[in-house]
């Protein structure tokens, strides 16, 4: 059963740390406390709210990951879009404008997930956008190679992914910086190289459906402009079957 939506509005983000202050204070109050006990009792209850908004935090991150990895574009823009509706301040929302535009890549609107990448004030190579520049450059490499654009997407590829993968290297970034290039080699008419890099991870248990369809709809992109029709057609009939809620590349 799905909840009203002015329950999962206000539910955790205001009731709950409410609650917290009511149980705190009226701790307080009937314990008698004085001096320093009130003083530990107040910082408890700051740590203790703080440690509720972390875990909000933290559990709409893991929902959001979630979605774009099993290709569900439609739930993924509306949590995004409600959490960013809560944001009563810019800080946090980078992240969340971040997951708009995968959401809009998935559901074949590049125009609009530009948009969004800009609105998320991200800056490659700036310390306060770090965390979140390697999620920013595949973003707006999907876009704009769904677009046509190989010369913007390949300065992406360069500004923001390369940079991050030598940073912080890892098998799942090489993943993301994998599909990046493949992404930036078709879109520059190198079929037979974005094949190449997409080819080993078509079965790696770690990728959700959505994550999989992209390689096979990169993959049904690679074997049309080869001129193997029938191994295009086969490839993009797996990537609809991974995400049928997804737009894959044509």
């Amino acid at each position: 059963m799905t909840l009203p939506r002015w329950v999962r509005y206000y539910g955790d983000a205001v009731v709950v740390p409410v609650a917290l202050v009511l149980v705190y204070v009226t701790f307080s109050l009937t314990s008698n406390a004085k001096g320093t006990a009130q003083v530990l009792a107040a910082a408890f209850m700051f740590i203790a709210l703080a440690m509720w908004l972390g875990f909000r935090r933290l559990r709409v991150h893991a929902a959001a990951a979630r979605y774009a990895g099993i290709g569900e574009p439609e739930p993924l823009l509306a949590l995004a879009d409600e959490e960013l509706a809560r944001r009563w301040l810019t800080a946090g929302t980078m992240s969340l404008q971040i997951y708009r535009a995968m959401a809009f890549n998935q559901l074949g609107r590049p125009e609009d997930a530009l948009q969004a990448l800009k609105a998320s004030g991200v800056t490659p190579g700036k310390r306060k956008s770090r965390n979140w520049q390697l999620l920013w450059g595949a973003a707006d490499i999907e876009a704009r190679t769904r677009l046509g654009d190989a010369a913007a997407a390949r300065a992406t590829l360069e500004r923001a992914v390369k940079p991050f993968t030598m940073l912080l290297p890892g098998r799942g970034i090489e993943l993301i910086a994998a599909e990046c290039e493949a992404r930036v080699l078709l879109a520059e008419g190198d079929a037979a190289g974005a094949k190449a890099l997409v080819a080993p991870h078509l079965k790696d248990i770690r990728l959700g459906p959505g994550a999989r369809a992209q390689l096979y709809a990169i993959l049904a992109a690679c074997e049309a402009k080869l001129g193997d029709d029938a191994a295009a057609a086969a490839a993009k009939a797996k990537a609809l079957e991974l995400a049928p809620q997804c737009a894959v590349l044509s």
